[in-house]
């Protein structure tokens, strides 16, 4: 009697542990064979990567409305808590484009990773100072210490904010500080002068005390862009038009009043509570490429940096907006 139940034990087992194998090899086909279903319905299919920032507003929008769907695109938005875990993500394969900047782009083509940019995107870093600083301009930065992370958009920020204020990067203390809240904090507590933030955490510096100086939009700098692989342009452009009329009709809904959308700003892009009411949500222009000047100031900053001698012409991609 002993044996036999202990043959009927290990034999359940086994058809347990067979069935367990055949849904865990089940699953990803299953997957595939959705996405291939989707495909054949002519529907197209991208995988798009995004930081918490408002100026992704339109894209989380065109999800929740089905604007996407509706134009017969299947678009999964998928979100990283930094710019780092984007990149790695993007050359992995694991998503087809992303809002990023031009800095970030210069560095994928110089390392033979094929990105280009079909747009601007909406975006703004500012200049903050500690609240005990007395720094109210640009020039009061002269001699201080300034809060940054190396070979990124923040740091190009911050050079050309001061070459359009009349000071080098020479005039200033660079302080190689790659994590933002450990900068925040540095600044608020006065450990460093200044430091460079992307909005709205700029704002909210300013809430807790901290000092505006100045910040991209005013300074004429537009430092976000939308990009996606060389790869998935030749594959799919009509999923990349797509695209951009989904981000057209959810920035028309957006801009009559962008507080209807309060709640989707906290829940989906981490928009900080605190200055809900007081931030001025950014108008959202119509999809624009980069002005040649303006993308030519990147690649004079990125000369030195990066091996590769880039125009113009390397990083943008004028298939898709006007």
């Amino acid at each position: 009697m002993k044996k036999k139940f202990q043959g009927k034990g290990s034999f359940e087992r086994k058809v347990i542990y067979i069935t367990l194998l055949l849904l865990l090899l089940t699953v990803p086909l299953l997957g595939g064979c959705g996405d291939k279903a989707l495909e054949q319905s002519g529907v197209e299919l991208m995988r798009f990567g995004l930081t918490p920032d408002v100026t992704c507003l339109p894209m989380v929008l065109a999800e929740q409305e089905g604007i996407y769907e509706n134009l017969g695109l299947e678009v999964e938005l998928i979100y990283f808590t930094s710019a780092m875990e984007r990149d790695q993500a993007i050359q992995a394969g694991q998503i087809d484009g992303a809002v990023s900047d031009i800095v970030a782009t210069g560095f994928f083509l110089d390392s033979g990773f094929d990105i280009q940019i079909t747009s601007l995107n909406e975006g703004n870093f500012a200049l903050v100072a500690s609240p005990e600083s007395g720094i109210n301009s640009v020039k009061d930065l002269k001699g201080k210490s300034i809060g940054l992370s190396n070979n990124t958009i923040i740091e190009f920020m911050v050079d050309e904010i001061l070459t359009k204020n009349g000071l080098t990067s020479e005039e200033v203390r660079k302080e190689y500080i790659a994590a933002i809240p450990q900068r925040r904090e540095m600044m608020l507590q006065g450990q460093i002068d200044a430091a460079c933030m992307p909005e709205p955490l700029a704002s909210l510096c300013v809430e807790q005390g901290a000092l505006m100086i100045t910040d991209s939009d005013k300074e004429g700098i537009l430092p976000s862009v939308i990009i996606f692989t060389e790869e998935y342009i030749a594959e799919k452009p009509e999923a990349i038009k797509k695209f951009y009329q989904a981000y057209r009709e959810a920035a028309d809904l957006i801009n009559p009043d962008p507080s209807v959308y309060n709640q989707l700003l906290l829940e989906k892009l981490r928009f900080p509570e605190e200055i809900l009411d007081k931030y001025e949500i950014p108008h959202f222009n119509e999809p624009a490429l980069p002005h040649e000047e303006g993308v030519q100031s990147y690649l004079d900053w990125l000369k030195g940096r990066i091996e590769k001698d880039l125009t113009y012409d390397d990083m943008i991609n004028k298939d898709f907006v006007e």
